[in-house]
This record gives structure tokens, C-alpha cells and sequence, in this order.
């Protein structure tokens, strides 16, 4: 799924949670794209490239930042630290493996497939490519419809608030 459709869901999944959470929620959406092609996206900019780039000469540490910023075992592991120092999971935190979960089906074998299992086994789930126009028109009507939701349940939120006064 593109980087802009997981923000966008976190959005409407994580509406509700304060504004500091709500916020980290968003970040942490955005997170495992942030680390898996954000340095690469700087390296490009540096050296004048644009577009969509030539898998073949992506450099190798991109692909081992992709591997792990996109694996559910090792942000398991991360939780699993987490939950034994806090004794609790922070709620936005949960939108980092809602990202992975979305991009697994939406994913082909053939284009950036998600290494969700690594490095326990180098599986790869036989998704489709979430940039099939198809694909595309569906979700982002979905997304949109959810934002319409979300906005119309907090204005009436804002509106009975502010008759019981």
C-alpha cells in the first residue's frame, strides 16, 4: 500500500486517541516506509535521481533496512521489550503492525514483496500490487469515505457537547 494510504488509515483507525497519541499513531504508520526507503529517498535526492527506481541498483543496505522495518517478529521483539519495561503497550503503537498487515496482501512476489516472517523464513505472501488502478480507486474511496465518517461523528460529538451545556 503507498505511504500516503497507511497514514490515512491510521487516521480514521486511531481517531479517537488524544492528540499526542493520535499523532505518534500517525507516525507510527508511517514508520516502517520511513525506514525502509527513507535513507534511499535522501541518497536519490542528493545525487539528482527521481522516479521510480531501478530495483536492480538499490543498494543492499536499503533492502536489509526493508527487511527488518517491515517484519512483524522483529517488531514483536520490540513489543515484547516494551510491554516488559512499561508493563503496558501504548495503543499507538499498534498502527506500526497494522501497516505491515496491509501491506502483505498488497504486495506481490514479483515488486517489493513484505518480508513480514524475517528472519525466521524468507516466505512471501503472493499479494497483488497496490498500484493497480483498480486497487487504487477502491481504497482511497474507502479512505475517503472513513474520513467523511470520522469528521461527520466529531462534529455531532462537538454538537451534542455543546447543547448539553
Amino acid at each position: 500500500m503507498d505511504f500516503f494510504a497507511h497514514i490515512a488509515w491510521a487516521y480514521i483507525i486511531f481517531n479517537k486517541l488524544k492528540k499526542r497519541e493520535f499523532c505518534l499513531a500517525l507516525l507510527f504508520a508511517a514508520l516502517p516506509d520511513i525506514i525502509g526507503w527513507g535513507g534511499f529517498m535522501f541518497y536519490n535526492l542528493f545525487n539528482g535521481r527521481f522516479g521510480q527506481p531501478d530495483l536492480t541498483k538499490i543498494p543492499s543496505w536499503t533492502w536489509m533496512l526493508y527487511d527488518i522495518s517491515h517484519s512483524l517478529v522483529v517488531f514483536g521483539v520490540i513489543l515484547l521489550v516494551v510491554w516488559l519495561i512499561y508493563k503496558k503497550i501504548p495503543l499507538f503503537m499498534l498502527a506500526y503492525p497494522i501497516e505491515i498487515l496491509m501491506d502483505i496482501p498488497t504486495h506481490s512476489r514479483e515488486f517489493l514483496p513484505t518480508p513480514f516472517l524475517w528472519p525466521v523464513s524468507n516466505w512471501h505472501f503472493p499479494g497483488f500490487s497496490w498500484g493497480q488502478g483498480w486497487f487504487m480507486i477502491l481504497n482511497w474511496s474507502l479512505i475517503l469515505g472513513g474520513i467523511v465518517y470520522v469528521s461527520r461523528e466529531r462534529i455531532r460529538g462537538l454538537w451534542r457537547a455543546k447543547r448539553s451545556r
